[in-house]
């Protein structure tokens, strides 16, 4: 290998090192202040890091290293040439867990609505016109789940997830509202909302005309994410619960849904309250609504049947080849976005619908309907209860036959 390529290889290593920093660093619940701090020292020791490399490199390779250079040059050579394209090898080989199936449909809400009538004036906009973004191109996802745990009576039971809608001046309202109505369609027993709601404090007046668009026929549900806590967090919840969402943060409830009892609960932990896994309800299903997925190795443990996250925002920018770089999460990339099975857990992480810097490329932004079986079954056609789930408008339970 020559040194050319050794050097590049170690370069690579490097800013790989130094994401894999930023991505753990954000997710471990800092407060604001302290994390843009933390985040400038990171920086720093980056360049510093950067310039110990180049230095020793200009010497030529004539010089004996630094020892603390030249181990952190084999570190960087490690990331670069094994760690960087494994990862990336695995998101790409990565399939669906056994029983689930998607159908759905794309919907380019600029063409349909104009892209100037959904960009608004706030700090940000001009990312909105940047050429090949997603950030108005939105996925429904219509997926069929087979859980083995769920009772046979709630077949067909449907959850509609809504995540990461970061309300911003750099949209117009307008924009949320087309996305709501579009969520608005689906027919559906519970909604939830998976947390970071709001971006700015002006936006907070929305959510209301916003979010009361959706409702569940058995309840309609929210929790907060760490964006939230930054704009005035108890107005935010008292805004959801005027828009007829439960507020779910750090607790649990029961519902009794067809003679059977769901145990749903909710947090935002790190940034918000955190949630007993001890006190879980009696129930005969349990589900976590918790906004960042770096919560489900306790899921696990704690044998609940549904999480539904978000955060993650799939990355936002997916490169070709690599996937997501930069994601907040204390595991980096390993939970991006999609389905994640362990034992009798399973986890869907939304992509959501927008962000603070709103730029998307190869990661559109998703809403995304859960229709719940107990088995799926390729060569029949579908249940009763299952076909009520897709079509039924009236006020009954979509689930029962």
């Amino acid at each position: 290998m020559n040194n050319g390529l050794l050097a590049a290889l170690v370069v690579i290593g490097h800013v790989g090192a130094f994401v894999f920093l930023i991505n753990v660093l954000h997710a471990q619940g800092l407060a604001p202040r302290l994390l843009s701090w933390t985040n400038r020292g990171a920086a720093l020791a980056a360049l510093l890091g950067a310039a110990a490399l180049a230095w020793e490199l200009a010497l030529g390779s004539s010089n004996p290293w630094w020892w603390p250079v030249r181990g952190y040059a084999w570190v960087c050579l490690v990331v670069g040439l094994v760690a960087i394209p494994g990862s990336s090898l695995l998101l790409r080989l990565r399939r669906l867990p056994a029983g689930i199936q998607e159908r759905g449909e794309e919907i380019d809400l600029a063409e349909r609505h104009g892209r100037e009538a959904l960009i608004g004036d706030g700090r940000y906009r001009a990312l909105l016109k940047v050429r090949r973004n997603e950030a108005f191109r939105l996925r429904k996802r219509d997926w069929t789940i087979a859980i083995p745990s769920l009772p046979p009576e709630w077949d067909g039971l449907s959850i509609v997830q809504v995540s990461d809608l970061h309300f911003a001046p750099c949209f117009q309202q307008r924009f949320f509202e087309h996305v709501a109505d579009e969520a608005a369609q689906w027919p559906a027993d519970l909604v939830v909302f998976t947390g970071d709601l709001v971006d700015h404090d002006q936006a907070i007046d929305w959510i209301v005309p916003v979010l009361s668009r959706l409702k569940g026929r058995l309840g309609t549900f929210s929790i907060l994410g760490n964006h939230d806590f930054s704009h005035h967090p108890e107005r935010v919840r008292e805004e959801l619960e005027r828009a007829g969402y439960t507020d779910l943060e750090g607790r649990w409830i029961q519902l009794e849904i067809e003679g059977g009892t769901l145990a749903l609960g909710g947090t935002s932990a790190p940034w918000g309250p955190k949630l007993d896994f001890r006190s879980i309800p009696e129930a005969d299903f349990r589900c976590l609504l918790s906004h960042s997925p770096d919560l489900f190795p306790r899921a696990v443990g704690a044998g609940i049947d549904l999480m539904l996250s978000g955060h993650n925002h799939g990355g936002q920018i997916r490169l070709p080849g690599v996937g997501p770089v930069f994601m907040p999460s204390r595991y980096s990339r390993r939970f991006d976005r999609g389905y994640f099975r362990s034992g009798r857990t399973l986890l869907h992480v939304s992509q959501g619908v927008a962000g603070k810097h709103p730029i998307r490329i190869g990661c559109v932004p998703e809403i995304s309907r859960l229709v719940l079986r107990v088995q799926v079954e390729s060569d029949r056609q579908p249940s009763r209860a299952f076909d009520s789930a897709l079509s039924r408008q009236d006020d009954t339970p979509s689930f029962a036959s």
